[in-house]
């Protein structure tokens, strides 16, 4: 009896290991998992990031993209942000009915500003090109709080001085975007090139990390999409007939949506 429960203690011992190994071997594969997802998000990134830039950067777009490459080997920065924040810009400034040309140069300059001012107020890329693309937009609060003033007084006086006795209530949005690009262009004179100047302090230094670490998970998720884009069709039918057939077992089974009276309302 005693040898019966020594031998039973000993396959549950094992039992237990075993299942230890089995959950250790699981979470691996998980994080593994993860991090192969991360790699290739960060490539699905890129292409959407090229796609919009792309698109709003039109005829300037291949300029646009060798500027945006150029600068990301001098810099250390990565050119997927920079180029979706410059198409934002162009799509945005190029709304208001700004020519091309126009929209081009202010996209431009306010996307090289937006790292300008990140480095400069130690605040993070994308921190700083919504407060650019709001300003831009005609909101005042975000660069407020910076120190830039964008109202329409302001305005108003930037138009004086450059000879425009039209009022700025009756400008239309290209106008009243372009005094607001010179409102903004004028005011960050210490900001800008702030990045160039201190490329080398640990803030910048740890933004350029990042965007190092960035650019080769790109790299590596460029592995992957070949075999994704391979497997995705077969995954997505073979789920397509597993939604075919649970709706159909489900009609079966006498599954009707919930009738609910909204005549009350």
């Amino acid at each position: 009896s005693t040898t019966a429960k020594t031998g039973l203690g000993g396959i549950s011992t094992s039992m237990t290991l075993l299942a230890a190994k089995a959950a250790i071997v699981f979470v691996a594969l998980k994080r593994v998992a993860s991090t192969i997802a991360g790699w290739i998000r960060e490539s699905n990134n890129y292409q959407e990031n090229l796609n919009l830039f792309t698109v709003a950067m039109g005829k300037y777009a291949n300029e646009a993209k060798a500027y945006a490459q150029t600068v990301g080997d001098a810099m250390g920065l990565d050119p997927s942000v920079w180029m979706r924040n410059e198409g934002i810009f162009m799509t945005l400034i190029s709304g208001f009915g700004n020519t091309e040309a126009a929209a081009y140069k202010m996209s431009k300059n306010l996307t090289q500003l937006g790292y300008d001012l990140s480095s400069f107020f130690n605040i993070s890329v994308a921190d700083a090109m919504q407060k650019l693309q709001s300003g831009i937009a005609g909101e005042l609060e975000p660069l407020r709080r910076l120190g830039y003033d964008l109202s329409q007084t302001k305005l108003q006086q930037i138009a004086f001085n450059n000879g425009i006795n039209q009022s700025v209530a009756s400008m239309n949005q290209a106008q009243k975007s372009q005094l607001r690009y010179v409102a903004i262009m004028t005011q960050v004179t210490k900001a800008q090139g702030d990045m160039a100047r201190t490329l080398q302090a640990p803030a910048n230094q740890l933004r350029i990390l990042q965007a190092a670490s960035t650019q080769a998970a790109r790299a590596l998720g460029n592995i992957f999409i070949p075999a994704l884009n391979a497997v995705l069709p077969y995954a997505i039918a073979f789920l397509n007939i597993v939604k075919t057939v649970a709706n159909s077992l489900a009609s079966l089974f006498g599954f009707r949506l919930t009738s609910v009276d909204y005549s009350g309302i």
